[in-house]
């Protein structure tokens, strides 16, 4: 779970795929210019303003989540059982989860160089675009990432990504289930407030 974190981390950036645009292949070029905006706002750490910098690059890329489906996607099938205020209730949770956990490491990926292929998957009529990265820390090993978009009002959202072939939204399912069957999606939510509360 540390590494997934760790590149996550760039991942959350990397995924500014905001996408304001309709084809695959506008989607890669946004992709790649997302990348180096997020990288360019990072280069810009120097110790003293950190929290700062980092505060911006999660400014530049949160938008472009839907967290609502990375929610659901990582909740699974209680999804659909959970009440409007309980959705509403782990989708907030769960965002706050996220930028907690990988905010704090995206200054590691500073230096990174993130390279994305020209030939996206396209599924579902064009409506979902899987594009495809590869992030290279400065004097580090190459990582593979794929970002999972969808088309919605001619853009594309990002909500899932999978790094070395593992999916973050899978990573969560496993241990949000264990939780739901112990203690329902009360104790679910009540776990994560207490999560993101520390």
């Amino acid at each position: 779970m540390k590494k997934t974190a760790i590149l996550s981390a760039l991942g959350i950036g990397v995924m500014s795929i905001s996408m304001a645009f309709a084809t695959p292949q506008q989607a890669v070029s946004q992709v790649q210019s997302s990348a180096d905006q997020v990288l360019s706002i990072l280069s810009k750490a120097n110790g003293s303003n950190n929290a700062a910098i980092r505060k911006q690059a999660e400014n530049y890329a949160m938008p472009h989540f839907d967290f609502q489906r990375m929610t659901a996607l990582a909740i699974g099938n209680p999804w659909r059982s959970a009440s409007p205020a309980q959705q509403k209730a782990l989708t907030d949770e769960f965002k706050t989860l996220l930028i907690r956990t990988y905010s704090g490491t995206m200054l590691q990926y500073k230096n990174a160089k993130v390279n994305v292929a020209p030939n996206p998957t396209v599924n579902k009529g064009g409506k979902e675009v899987v594009v495809r990265a590869q992030i290279t820390p400065a004097g580090g090993k190459t990582v593979n990432m794929d970002f999972t978009t969808y088309q919605s009002g001619g853009k594309y959202r990002a909500y899932n990504v999978a790094i070395e072939g593992a999916s973050l939204v899978t990573v969560y399912r496993g241990q949000f289930g264990e939780t739901i069957k112990a203690k329902g999606i009360d104790g679910l939510i009540a776990d994560l407030k207490a999560k993101n509360s520390k």
